[in-house]
């Protein structure tokens, strides 16, 4: 019998040196060590021999999947195999540590091909196991950004490879979609150690203070945890805010005429595309009062293509509850009421007459009646048959 024809590439090139020598046991065993640490590498798992192959296999909720584990049928493969492994190390490997044996090439060949039979069940897992495989997973276009689903995601991803993954998720950014991974990002820094959160944020922080390209500090942007701005330095932080507001102060609204579409686009201007990223973040700056100023101020701008940028990316801000106590937000919307901006009045009327708001009546009152009037004219007038 020709085992190397037999038996896989990976399988051989472990056991090849000992095997042609006649030293069968020592084939033996090292080939069970070697599945020992295919299943560990896949899984995740520090453990070794019988205990690696009951968490990573058995129970209700194994490390390692080598099925969809949700039929019947699924199940007891994913449990027989589990047990044959564990057997395996029971049967074949513990003896052979604890007492002499000199195995036959018969005895070698039948346990040989038997080990790389059930190593193909491994092999053949779908569950991610390389760090490669879960950046995969998590930059997929169909990834899900809600809690529920970044919790479940999580507790698949082996603990030991955390730390690589979060580092690997900022160092290829660029390929993630935007929006699609802050929450699992902050789960990921609240589950690994301290020492390892240290390091993650003390070599993020130096990256970001000497990063001038806008597009990877968007994609920062767009996977670090709005509630996590905190945990980066102040130095760090203070840059950020400083380049998002000197974006924010640049951006206005204006049309793109492409020859190929026959209506413009209604876009930002690349100047102010920066501060488009960082509205989640405002809320968090340290420098957030000079941000709601910069928002009034453009909100109160005579040029509609300077409110309009506001009013489209800044309408969670400008119409959230920091509405009331910002004084610079509340001169911006009454600026923009009396400009009558539509989408500004829609809402505040919303606030007012659905949601019953009060206060947002109190404050915008005398503003709201102008508006009112002024749009109360223009239906009539568009009712006026010519």
């Amino acid at each position: 019998m020709n085992i190397e024809k037999l038996v896989s590439k990976d399988v051989w090139g472990v056991i090849s040196d000992n095997y042609e020598k006649g030293s069968y046991t020592i084939a033996i065993t090292n080939l069970i060590q070697y599945a020992n640490e295919i299943v560990r590498e896949k899984s995740g798992l520090d453990f070794d021999n019988t205990k690696l192959m009951d968490i990573a296999f058995l129970g209700n909720n194994p490390q390692l999947k080598i099925t969809k584990f949700q039929t019947q049928t699924e199940k007891d493969i994913q449990a027989g195999i589990g047990y044959l492994l564990k057997g395996l190390c029971l049967a074949i490997r513990n003896p052979r540590a604890h007492k002499r044996y000199n195995d036959k090439k018969e005895t070698a060949d039948t346990i040989i091909l038997f080990v790389d039979y059930v190593l193909q069940f491994v092999r053949d897992s779908k569950q991610p196991a390389l760090i490669e495989d879960w950046l995969e997973f998590v930059f997929d276009d169909n990834f899900n950004n809600t809690k529920e689903y970044a919790a479940i995601v999580l507790q698949e991803i082996p603990e030991k490879k955390r730390y690589e993954l979060l580092v690997s998720i900022f160092r290829y950014r660029e390929r993630a979609k935007p929006g699609l991974l802050n929450n699992l990002v902050s789960n990921l820094m609240d589950s690994i150690d301290t020492k390892e959160l240290e390091e993650f944020l003390e070599n993020l922080n130096k990256e970001l203070l000497y990063c001038s390209d806008d597009d990877k500090l968007r994609m920062f942007l767009s996977l670090f945890p709005p509630e996590k701005w905190t945990c980066l330095i102040p130095l760090t932080k203070l840059r950020i805010e400083h380049m998002v507001e000197k974006s924010l102060e640049q951006a206005i609204m204006y049309r793109h005429y492409d020859e190929f579409d026959a209506a413009p686009d209604y876009i930002c201007n690349d100047q102010g595309e920066l501060s488009t990223w960082a509205v989640n973040f405002i809320s968090h700056f340290d420098a957030k009062d000079n941000i709601f100023r910069l928002i009034g101020n453009k909100l109160a701008n005579r040029d509609a293509n300077v409110r309009n940028f506001i009013i489209k990316y800044y309408k969670d801000i400008i119409f959230g509850e920091v509405l009331l106590r910002n004084i610079w937000l509340q001169y911006g919307i009454k600026k923009s009421l009396l400009y009558f901006d539509k989408e500004v009045y829609d809402n505040i009327e919303f606030q007012c007459n659905i949601l019953e708001n009060k206060e947002i009546e109190q404050a915008f009152k005398k503003e709201i009646e102008i508006a009112f009037q002024h749009f109360y004219d223009l239906e009539l007038k568009s009712d006026i048959p010519f």
